[in-house]
């Protein structure tokens, strides 16, 4: 089944929290085959499909493949899911690869991005950046985030001059118990602290429930964007790929 998530009606529990916040920017869909996915954005009038790990589908043909690594955490331990983080054999990503995008200055990634750039890969390198307006400064913060990563976010919270008193960390895609809710609430009473969080976190939280709406008022949302150290990068990423769409329907003709 084919869906196209409607962020007026949909909620995060019937389409996850991820695709509910990219329907708020684009027209987004999920589907469990990639392929009828990709047909029914066509048929809704995309012309230019973005689609979250697409390797994992082998019958759909890929006019560009972007390999995304945080300089931070690697690889991790190098293993393909669930033994670790790597969803497909490295060589097997590398070869399918246009381009790697580094996330970050660490040097986790390094090796890996040697590798990418030896088998003539382009190599982009951009950083997560709060859109912070300096009004956290000194403010004291509970923050909370159910995340695959809790301390990037928690990186990000200091990065604003907020003064971290408490985290609290939930797995990723968390949905909260009313216990958890009222928990992170009244902690945050108890101690004079704004509560901070995710987007991704918050919508998750469904106003009209318990007090999951008060969690959502309360909470304020640490907004982020990926800045490209060459600014015209994204626009390069788009115009290699309709280039490279063309030569494809070229040939196919």
């Amino acid at each position: 089944m084919t869906t196209v998530v409607d962020p007026a009606h949909h909620r995060a529990r019937d389409v996850g929290d991820e695709p509910l916040l990219l329907a708020r920017e684009a027209l987004t869909v999920i589907c469990r085959k990639r392929v009828e996915g990709a047909r029914r954005l066509v048929a809704e009038g995309a012309d230019l499909i973005i689609m979250d790990d697409g390797f994992q589908s082998a019958r759909l043909t890929f006019d560009f493949s972007l390999l995304v690594i945080d300089s931070r955490r690697g690889i991790g331990n190098g293993y393909l899911i669930p033994s670790g983080p790597v969803r497909a054999p490295i060589p097997q990503q590398i070869r399918h690869a246009s381009a790697l995008l580094k996330i970050g200055h660490g040097d986790r990634a390094d090796a890996l991005v040697r590798r990418a750039a030896r088998a003539g890969k382009q190599i982009y390198s951009a950083n997560v950046e709060a859109l912070d307006d300096g009004s956290l400064k000194d403010v004291p913060v509970l923050a909370w985030c159910g995340i695959a990563d809790p301390e990037k976010f928690f990186r990000t919270v200091r990065e604003t001059g907020a003064t971290l008193v408490e985290t609290r960390t939930f797995p990723d895609h968390h949905h909260f118990s009313e216990d958890e809710i009222a928990d992170l609430l009244d902690r945050a009473a108890a101690n004079g602290c704004l509560l901070v969080t995710t987007a991704k976190d918050r919508v998750r939280l469904e106003p009209g429930h318990g007090r999951g709406g008060e969690l959502a008022e309360k909470s304020r949302v640490i907004e982020v964007e990926i800045r490209f150290d060459d600014p015209t990068s994204p626009s390069k990423i788009i115009d290699a790929a309709l280039k490279a769409a063309k030569a494809r329907l070229l040939r196919s003709r």
